[in-house]
Protein backbone atom coordinates (compact mmCIF):
# COMPACT_ATOMS: atom_id res chain seq x y z
CA UNK A 1 0.00 0.00 0.00
CA UNK A 2 0.97 3.46 -0.79
CA UNK A 3 2.02 6.14 2.15
CA UNK A 4 0.34 9.07 2.23
CA UNK A 5 3.34 11.56 0.49
CA UNK A 6 2.37 8.85 -2.80
CA UNK A 7 -1.34 9.45 -2.82
CA UNK A 8 -1.29 12.84 -2.19
CA UNK A 9 1.18 13.48 -4.71
CA UNK A 10 -1.06 11.18 -7.05
CA UNK A 11 -3.87 13.20 -6.25
CA UNK A 12 -2.25 16.70 -7.18
CA UNK A 13 -1.10 15.04 -10.62
CA UNK A 14 -4.95 14.21 -11.48
CA UNK A 15 -5.98 17.39 -10.53
CA UNK A 16 -3.10 18.94 -12.71
CA UNK A 17 -4.17 16.48 -15.65
CA UNK A 18 -7.69 17.74 -15.38
CA UNK A 19 -6.67 21.28 -15.72
CA UNK A 20 -4.80 20.77 -18.69
CA UNK A 21 -7.67 18.96 -20.25
CA UNK A 22 -10.11 21.77 -19.26
CA UNK A 23 -8.01 24.54 -21.06
CA UNK A 24 -7.69 21.89 -23.88
CA UNK A 25 -11.11 21.42 -24.11
CA UNK A 26 -11.96 24.86 -24.33
CA UNK A 27 -9.21 25.48 -26.56
CA UNK A 28 -10.72 23.20 -29.19
CA UNK A 29 -14.49 23.71 -28.27
CA UNK A 30 -13.31 27.05 -30.67
CA UNK A 31 -13.23 25.60 -34.00
CA UNK A 32 -15.16 23.61 -35.41
CA UNK A 33 -13.25 21.15 -36.88
CA UNK A 34 -12.15 20.33 -33.74
CA UNK A 35 -15.71 19.84 -31.65
CA UNK A 36 -15.47 16.29 -32.40
CA UNK A 37 -12.52 15.44 -30.28
CA UNK A 38 -14.31 16.80 -27.10
CA UNK A 39 -16.08 13.67 -26.53
CA UNK A 40 -13.05 11.68 -26.21
CA UNK A 41 -11.60 14.42 -23.79
CA UNK A 42 -14.40 13.67 -21.95
CA UNK A 43 -14.35 10.57 -21.23
CA UNK A 44 -10.80 10.54 -20.52
CA UNK A 45 -11.87 13.66 -17.97
CA UNK A 46 -14.48 11.19 -16.66
CA UNK A 47 -11.78 8.69 -15.90
CA UNK A 48 -9.30 11.27 -14.24
CA UNK A 49 -12.45 12.52 -11.83
CA UNK A 50 -13.05 9.01 -10.87
CA UNK A 51 -9.48 8.31 -10.27
CA UNK A 52 -9.30 11.91 -8.24
CA UNK A 53 -12.35 10.64 -6.12
CA UNK A 54 -11.18 7.61 -5.57
CA UNK A 55 -7.90 9.07 -4.31
CA UNK A 56 -9.52 11.43 -2.11
CA UNK A 57 -10.96 8.48 -0.26
CA UNK A 58 -7.88 6.96 0.32
CA UNK A 59 -6.58 10.57 1.46
CA UNK A 60 -9.83 10.82 4.01
CA UNK A 61 -9.32 7.12 5.06
CA UNK A 62 -5.54 7.88 6.07
CA UNK A 63 -5.94 11.30 7.63
CA UNK A 64 -9.12 9.59 9.73
CA UNK A 65 -6.51 6.48 10.95
CA UNK A 66 -3.73 9.12 11.88
CA UNK A 67 -6.32 11.04 14.02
Amino acid sequence: MSNKFDIIYEYRAVEAKLAELDQVCERISETNRGRHLLNAYDERRRKLAAEKDRLGAILEAMTAAED
